[in-house]
């Protein structure tokens, strides 16, 4: 399936990033995991430790996702007997996960709340692993269908599940470091949030239909010989 999928999972990374249940609270939330105070964020002042943490938590995040790629290609031989089904399903949860992030579409059985709070925040630097590991294992409600698309392509081509997840944990982990040195524009990209989870709704529609029709090759193909 080639650049057009893992650009796909790359930028899923940065959808989830930029959903509703994370930009808006990122700067109280790295506030929470750095120790830093909001005002000192605002002002740029992040020192090292607090550099440390935030990538820690990254770490946790990560671990999360790029597990659930292991596990996808650990059993691929298994799933192979079944690859028409399996990427035919995995089409129409990717249509139905688009319609969930263009708002169109909310069961409340997939949309629960499933947040794990620290009263009291894990100290230290292992603090921080943790509470990457609980985020990316509990913040479902606007996550869950950009993370159940990815998982859904991966499951539609098992041999680059593991490269899937990776691109998808990039695509959050990058702009969540990057941002923390440049908080105070967070408010421009804010604004558009919006409209980029709305295309990125609509992409996840397109790319549902072409992987259950098994049309993906064939815009890869497309793609290569314009190249």
């Amino acid at each position: 399936m080639g650049d057009v999928t893992m650009a796909l999972a790359f930028g899923a990374g940065i959808l989830s990033f930029i959903s509703p249940c994370v930009l808006p609270i990122y700067p109280a939330f790295l506030s929470y995991i750095t120790g830093v105070s909001f005002n000192d964020l605002q002002e740029g002042q992040i020192n090292r430790k607090a550099i440390m943490h935030t990538l820690l938590f990254l770490l946790g995040f990560s671990i999360v996702y790029i597990s659930f790629g292991i596990g996808i290609g650990f059993v691929s031989t298994i799933l192979q007997t079944y690859d028409d089904t399996i990427r035919m399903v995995g089409g129409l949860l990717m249509i139905v996960f688009g319609l969930m992030t263009l708002g169109i579409f909310t069961p409340d059985f997939l949309m629960t709340d499933k947040k794990f709070n620290f009263k009291n925040r894990p100290s230290g630097y292992f603090g921080s692993f943790v509470i990457g590991i609980a985020f990316a294992a509990g913040w479902t409600p606007c996550m869950g269908p950009i993370v159940g698309s990815i998982i859904s392509l991966a499951l539609s081509n098992q041999s680059l599940a593991l490269f899937y997840m990776i691109l998808y944990v990039l695509g959050f982990c990058i702009p969540f470091f990057l941002l923390t040195f440049f908080i105070t524009k967070l408010k421009f990209i804010r604004t558009y949030s919006q409209v980029l989870m709305k295309i990125g709704g609509v992409i996840m529609i397109i790319m549902g239909i072409l992987l259950f029709f098994d049309l993906l090759v064939e815009i890869t193909r497309l793609f290569s010989w314009g190249i």
